[in-house]
């Protein structure tokens, strides 16, 4: 599905935009000239839609060359390694979330507690994928035309990181800031309402037009007022609105 002449969303679940397995994130695929990425993966539950999503959009596989993963959580980082071997790719993410995706450690990604919480069905199992890349706060790369630089995006998870493109004005967000300026409270190990904070607070000091967060729908113009209402709610004290 075409949201822009640059990005377009291939996946989608029951939070998002209902195009691929119910417990997929957004994945967005920015395409810059003739190269693209693909931002997050999916839960790896039924990840040939995805892959036929592309196709279906016009988008060439032999045209995307990384895969970014914003963080580990299942839902974001299951379909890597589906992806990663039937896609011409390579697979780039912090180092944190390098760590858990490259080991398929399912209890610090809080997959463990999930499938306990009836979240995940028992026999969903998370294949660990290898990280061709891994990337730190402030690098940037090349999508053909266009940049993205790594942002800090802890708060939901610890390991989470977003990505900026200052030619488009644009934020992919991960799962730390959604319309409405609601955010993605849960209650996991690795959780922090105080980075969560420093985030929301960091990403008030970028410029904003578009927003593609990891659920709901993405917000293509003035996004910036999804971020500032997420701001002054931790600067006035209040408790986070959450889409959880």
């Amino acid at each position: 599905m075409k949201l822009t002449d640059a990005v377009y969303v291939v996946g989608g679940g029951d939070l998002g935009y209902r195009i691929s397995n119910p417990y997929d994130c957004n994945v967005f695929v920015l395409v810059g000239g003739g190269e693209s990425c693909i931002i997050d993966a999916g839960s790896g539950m039924e990840p040939e839609t995805i892959v036929d999503n592309l196709i279906h959009d016009g988008i060439k596989p032999e045209c995307i060359k990384t895969l970014f993963l914003t963080h580990a959580h299942a839902d974001h980082a299951g379909g890597a390694a589906y992806l990663r071997k039937h896609l011409p790719i390579r697979v780039l993410a912090g180092n944190r979330t390098a760590d858990i995706v490259s080991n398929g450690d399912e209890e610090r990604m809080s997959l463990s507690d999930a499938k306990r919480a009836g979240i995940y069905p028992e026999w969903y199992r998370f294949r660990k994928c290898a990280i061709d890349q891994v990337l730190h706060i402030g690098d940037q790369f090349q999508v053909g035309s266009l940049s993205l630089r790594v942002v800090s995006a802890a708060g939901h998870s610890a390991d989470m990181t977003g990505l900026y493109c200052p030619e488009l004005k644009a934020l992919f967000a991960g799962d730390a800031v959604f319309e409405g300026g609601r955010l993605a409270v849960i209650h996991t190990r690795d959780f922090s309402l105080e980075a969560y904070r420093t985030t929301i607070a960091g990403f008030a000091q970028l410029a904003v037009e578009q927003l593609f967060p990891g659920h709901g729908s993405a917000l293509l113009n003035n996004a910036e007022h999804a971020i500032t209402l997420a701001h002054e709610r931790f600067e006035q004290g209040k408790a986070p609105e959450s889409i959880v």
